[in-house]
């Protein structure tokens, strides 16, 4: 039994080493919000809050990318934006996008508590900019 659990080991490990495993060619990006280089904030909304916030630089690109959650069961109120604001150390604006999200409506029924956003701007920013999200009409 052993013999065989070893064969059918050094057999996959063969077909891994031939072929390659399926994340060796694309690297996982890093979330630049948890190393530090870019902080976040989050402008409060009575019906919704942001949770899994990513940014990752590809290509010299930012991408910003989350979830908007219901805080209750029931959104009735809920604004149909996700505005990604960039600012400077000092507060100024670098750039601004508002983005949908989806599904479009959090009504709270039928497992809609949830919803992804994402935002790509065109050029990164320096480090230590802060990525502002608020939920807005």
């Amino acid at each position: 039994m052993q013999r065989i659990i070893r064969t059918a080991l050094f057999a996959l490990a063969g077909i891994v080493a031939l072929t390659g495993c399926a994340t060796t060619g694309t690297l996982v990006a890093q979330n630049l919000l948890s190393t530090g280089m870019y902080k976040k904030e989050f402008i409060p909304d009575p019906e919704t809050y942001f949770t899994q916030v990513w940014a990752v630089e590809d290509k010299g690109q930012l991408r910003v990318s989350g979830n908007l959650r219901l805080k209750g069961f029931i959104g009735l109120n809920v604004p149909d934006y996700v505005e990604v604001a960039l600012l400077k150390p000092d507060g100024a604006i670098i750039d601004a996008k508002k983005v949908a999200f989806y599904p479009q409506h959090l009504h709270g029924h039928e497992g809609h508590m949830e919803a992804r956003f994402r935002a790509t701007f065109a050029q990164a920013p320096e480090a230590g900019t802060t990525i502002r999200l608020s939920n807005v009409n």
